[in-house]
């Protein structure tokens, strides 16, 4: 089962997702804090690039899975986002899809250990 690079930019985009809206369900956060916090709770293994992660958050937020609002509406300075009720049901169901995509690549994985480490 090989990705095409669209695919792969897909999963990137949906795993993505899932973190900022797991960190959203803490907490509101900025654009700058989230990718900090993912980039902390992944150590180090996702280190997302703003440039990623603001179209990102403005998608979701026109989709309404996050609601955002400027910390100081007259400079615009920093857009505080928080969940949105629609982003509750939509973090299930990134869930639901990335924990069986993370099911079917330990699988694979095991396999390969398998046939490479065991005799």
């Amino acid at each position: 089962m090989r990705l095409t690079n669209k695919e792969k930019k897909v999963w990137i985009k949906h795993i993505t997702g899932l973190l900022i809206l797991r960190i959203l369900k803490d907490r509101p956060a900025y654009g700058n804090q989230i990718a900090d916090e993912i980039k902390r709770e992944t150590q180090e293994t996702i280190n997302p690039n703003p440039n990623f992660i603001y179209p990102l958050l403005r998608e979701m937020e026109e989709n309404g899975y996050v609601e955002g609002s400027w910390e100081n509406p007259n400079t615009r300075g920093k857009r505080i986002y928080t969940i949105a009720e629609s982003g509750f049901v939509y973090f299930e169901q990134l869930k639901e899809a990335a924990q069986a995509k993370f099911l079917e690549l330990e699988r694979r994985q095991k396999l390969i250990r398998r046939f490479l480490f065991e005799e």
